[in-house]
């Protein structure tokens, strides 16, 4: 399946499963402070398959984040994230591919590419 994983695949991937998005979090204290997130999600033995071929092509980390039974799941859940070196490569790959998230994408590059 490796072979068939291209860009433009990738880019529709994201433009339908995909998240690009600057939400909050905080710190131990009670600091409250932006966050960027570059994420797919999958369910199931397939999706997982899937999240493991894009991730050893483009990176990435990949977390179970809901088992099986779980909150009434009926099959495990799995997420792809991208950390902020390889989410800006990874956005600037994807960027001319994406048709419906390409402004997301573009906000989040912007944020992850400030200079503190």
């Amino acid at each position: 399946m490796e072979n068939r994983l291209t860009i433009e695949y990738l880019a529709g991937f994201f433009d339908g499963e995909g998240t690009f998005y600057i939400g909050k979090q905080y710190s131990r204290n009670g600091k409250e402070y932006p966050h960027a997130t570059i994420m797919l999600s999958q369910s199931g033995d397939r999706g997982l398959e899937i999240l493991s071929e894009i991730q050893k092509k483009w990176g990435g980390f990949i977390y179970e984040h809901l088992k099986a039974g779980q909150h009434k799941a009926t099959k495990s859940a799995y997420k792809l994230y991208w950390n902020k070196q390889e989410g800006v490569a990874l956005i600037k790959e994807l960027f001319p591919h994406l048709i419906l998230k390409q402004e997301e994408a573009k906000i989040v590059l912007t944020y992850l590419q400030r200079k503190d």
